[in-house]
């Protein structure tokens, strides 16, 4: 059986005595020219994991673009900084969070200079391909900041109050206050003891002020609400991109379906895509309501997805997440057609 080089650099990884980033000894270290960064178009997820490796591992917190307006809520609630916007990863040696697709890497990261990945999602499409050892920590959990607060607690490394805060915040965020499909036990639990250190008394309460912060995107325009919670992939030789905006008030995207249709077909021109979707994903009633481009995207959702769409929106009913129901059954369509 072939591996892929991503999985060959983790085998290699977990056998070798050594190699040039250790996330069991952060000590042996030497982070002096160390980033952390997320995915393009970061979401809360990335922004603070980002953050937690910079204190757990050493080395600086980057983001690779100008984050949401959620995560600015959840800063801002949190009483922590932005970390900096880094527009040249060239000069750095870099470790990511959150991802592990090329498709998704800032232009400028080199991938001779990655030395770890930190991250909740399947290895599939694009992965990063790297000439050295790579040290990784890739589980199946709801967040990568559950993984990162699961690696402090190991590690005795105490999170500071705001840290705490913003990994909470990063938690019910890729959960969806826990009530996506990809939440574990490990995310509520985890969860708890970050909301203990942070002073949080009431974890809900906290998650809907975030849903709030995010659903509200009336002054942006269709352009950027596309891109705003954005990911490329590559399924079955295919660029493929699927956008998310989930928001309590869908009816109010859904009144702007053809505005949003007309920046969908300017961009998958632009980006020379072979397929785009949509989903404004509706964490009220916990249902999706997916736009597509053309009769190629159509294609692809009919094989996708049942029932076959009618008009120009289908409405999936309790799907939330694009990872574990969307990006899978969008890839599976694409490979068997």
């Amino acid at each position: 059986m072939k591996l892929s080089p991503l999985v060959a650099a983790t085998l290699v990884a977990v056998c070798s005595t050594s190699y040039a980033f250790d996330l069991q000894q952060p000590a042996n270290n030497n982070t002096e020219n160390l980033v952390w960064t997320g995915h393009l178009s970061p979401d809360t997820d990335t922004v603070m994991s980002a953050m937690m490796a910079a204190h757990i591992y050493g080395g600086t917190a980057t983001v690779p673009e100008k984050i949401n307006p959620e995560s600015e809520f959840v800063l801002g609630y949190c009483n922590a900084e932005a970390p900096r916007i880094e527009s040249d990863y060239s000069k750095y040696q870099v470790g990511l969070v959150d991802f592990n697709q090329t498709t998704q890497l800032a232009p400028t990261i080199d991938q001779s200079s990655i030395v770890a990945v930190i991250d909740h999602h399947a290895i599939g499409g694009s992965p990063i391909n790297t000439p050295q050892i790579v040290a990784m920590d890739i589980r199946g959990w709801g967040s990568a900041a559950t993984i990162l607060a699961d690696n402090a607690e190991k590690l005795d490394v105490t999170l500071p109050k705001h840290l705490a805060c913003v990994g909470l915040g990063a938690i019910l965020s890729d959960t969806v206050i826990f009530q996506s499909a990809t939440t574990t036990d490990y995310d509520r639990e985890y969860a708890e003891k970050l909301a203990k250190i942070a002073g949080v008394d009431d974890i809900e309460d906290f998650g809907q002020q975030m849903l709030i912060a995010k659903s509200d995107l009336s002054h942006l325009s269709a352009d950027t609400i596309l891109t705003m919670d954005y990911k490329n992939f590559e399924y079955g030789g295919k660029k493929v991109g699927i956008g998310v905006a989930e928001t309590l008030t869908a009816q109010q995207l859904i009144d702007r379906k053809a505005e949003l249709q007309a920046a969908m077909k300017a961009y998958k021109q632009a980006n020379e895509l072979d397929h785009l979707f949509f989903s404004i994903t509706d964490t009220k009633d916990k249902k999706a309501n997916l736009l597509w481009v053309d009769d190629s995207d159509l294609k692809v959702i009919k094989t996708a997805f049942e029932p076959t769409p009618t008009t120009d929106m289908l409405t999936l009913e309790g799907v939330t997440s694009r990872k574990r129901q969307i990006g899978p059954a969008i890839q599976s369509a694409i490979e068997s057609l």
